[in-house]
């Protein structure tokens, strides 16, 4: 019955199914996307948005309610947890930021301070571009002492 019927071959593209999924926008204008998060403008923080990716896709859409779409990403590997950022969010985040913090000096950890003298030393160590200069002490005689030990006090 099967040999029959003539079917037409498959076509050469896949279907056009678009994964639509609604998302409220984090505080700082991030939404999660299968264990990613990615920008939205500041505007729409708090807000509802709706997550568009059409299958087989490596972008994904995401639009207002009312259907305008706001950011085109890149989808990252799903679960890696990392922030994909687009730099005109990140720049009208940090104007927002910034206008609404009390004038004058930022708060320490908020200030980018380049790395002091003992942070460069401690680079090139690691990197091998200078000896260490501190002595290596063995720790044999601490290793000895575990080892006849038998209570935890």
């Amino acid at each position: 019955m099967f040999a029959a019927e003539r079917l037409r071959p498959l076509p050469p593209i896949v279907f056009p199914v678009i994964i639509t999924e609604e998302r409220t926008a984090t505080r700082q204008a991030l939404i999660d996307w299968r264990g990613n998060r990615y920008s939205v403008p500041p505007e729409l923080a708090a807000a509802r948005v709706e997550v568009r990716q059409r299958l087989g896709a490596d972008m994904i859409d995401i639009a207002t309610a009312s259907g305008t779409v706001v950011a085109r990403h890149r989808v990252a590997e799903p679960g890696l947890g990392v922030a994909i950022r687009d730099t005109g969010h990140v720049t009208a985040v940090e104007a927002i930021a910034m206008a609404s913090a009390p004038p004058g000096r930022p708060h320490r950890r908020k200030e980018r301070i380049p790395p002091g003298a003992a942070a460069l030393r401690a680079a090139q160590v690691l990197t091998g571009t200078e000896q260490p200069t501190t002595t290596v002490i063995s720790l044999a005689a601490y290793e000895q002492a575990a080892k006849n030990r038998n209570t935890l006090r």
